[in-house]
This record gives structure tokens, sequence and C-alpha cells, in this order.
């Protein structure tokens, strides 16, 4: 089992999972997604859910990311041990941070990540995992010059909730404010400077083709969770409106 590897300058859109289950891992997977994240952040999948899915991901030949739960060794490694081409790092805000992410990516000498022979080990000669890192706060964007120089990172990560929150905006701001949308540019920019993939979470479509043209490489839409969600408060709400006909 190789991990596929990931182009991520290459106009990729990703699909998201928060919920346990490789049933719909893989019906994720089958859609054609460039690559799925499975979530262990925000999302309800623990360790033992993630194997699964990991496998059901990788019968469609979908690339796994995993945003793990923390920027520490034992997290990042887990998660590649089940066969993640990449790690999403939550709550970088420094190039200390990004360093210590990138280490605990790879084994010595590159880094310090210990060696075990799990499921990438079954099958040697696969691509280097994606060391992806997250910018969501100020203090991420302000040390943007410092991270982005760090040997070995592979791409950063736009959370645009959490860097609203953080610059004092409300959760809407990531749509619409002009203010947001010039700390997207500054990332973007920065990023371009040292030709670093950057990516973003997108709440639709067409936030997806609003961020591209603001010269994101590639892009996540919205969990299934959200998806399921949205679909049945559409279809109860028409069931029990009135009047409608077929």
């Amino acid at each position: 089992m190789d991990a596929p590897s990931l182009d991520l300058a290459a106009d990729l859109v990703g699909g998201w999972l928060q919920l346990p289950g490789s049933a719909s891992a893989e019906l994720m997977g089958s859609v054609g997604f460039d690559f799925v994240c499975v979530d262990q952040q925000h999302g309800l999948i623990g360790d033992d859910a993630l194997l699964p899915m990991a496998q059901a991901l990788a019968a469609t030949g979908t690339p796994v990311v995993v945003r793990v739960t923390g920027n520490e060794p034992s997290a990042i490694g887990r998660a590649l041990d089940r066969g993640a081409a990449g790690v999403i790092v939550p709550l970088v805000d420094t190039a200390q941070d990004a360093a210590r992410a990138v280490a605990a990516c790879h084994y010595p000498p590159r880094g310090g990540r210990s060696y075990g022979p799990t499921r990438r080990a079954w099958s040697p000669g696969g691509p280097d995992p994606q060391c992806i890192v997250m910018v969501e706060t100020l203090a991420a964007v302000q040390a943007l010059p410092d991270i982005v120089a760090v040997e070995g990172l592979d791409a950063v990560f736009v959370g645009p909730s959490d860097l609203a929150l953080s610059a004092g905006l409300p959760l809407g701001a990531q749509y619409d404010d002009p203010g947001f949308e010039r700390l997207l540019h500054e990332i973007v920019d920065e990023c371009r400077s040292r030709d670093l993939p950057v990516g973003i979470y997108s709440a639709s479509p067409a936030h997806v083709h609003r961020f591209r043209e603001l010269g994101f490489t590639f892009f996540t839409l919205l969990s299934e969770a959200a998806i399921l969600r949205a679909a049945a408060l559409a279809h109860l709400t028409n069931a029990r409106a009135s009047g409608v006909t077929l």
C-alpha cells in the first residue's frame, strides 16, 4: 500500500470527513475528490476509526490527509503509521512550531519520527509524507515569513474561522470582510514568495472560486456532516411546507 502522492500546487479540491465510519469514507472517496481530509481535531474520529477509514479511501484511490489533534509527534506519527499521505497540523504560530511538525513527519536523520513496521512499512518506497501547517491566528500571520522559510515544510493551510476570531472579527467576516481579505492576500503573497502551496477550508463551491482568484492552490469543501445536515434540513423543511406541488 503506497500512499498516493499529492501535488498541492495543482489546484486540488478535497473532501472533508468529521464522522467516524468506513462506509462514509468510501462514499466520499468514490465521488472523485483529489484528496480527503480526515479531521481528528474537530471531528469525532479516533485512532481506531481512522484505520478503516484510511483503508476505505485507499480502496477508491483517494489520498488521505489527516488533520491531527495537535502539534505533537505521537499524534502525527499515529496518523502516518495508519497510511496518511500527509498531515495538517493545527495552531502553528511560530517557525519553531513548524519545524517541530516537520521533524515529526520524517525519520532520522531528516527528522525525529519513530520507526515502526506498521501500515506504511508494509509497502515501502512510497512518497514522503506531506507536512502541512495551519495558519489560523494573527500570531501565525505575523510570523509567516519565518514559518514559510522552515526547511521541509510542504504547504500552508488557512483555517478561516479561527483566523477571523483571532483578528477580532465575526465568523461571517471570512466571507466578505475587506479586512479579512487583506489578511488572505498577505498569506498568499508570503507563500508565493517561497513557491509554497497554500490551501484553505471553503464553505461552498463559490468560496473555492473566490479563493482561487486570490491565489490559493488547494481547497477543501465543507464536511460530510455539514452536507448531510444541510440536505436533511432542506428535505424536512420542504416536506413540512404547505402548497408544495410535484
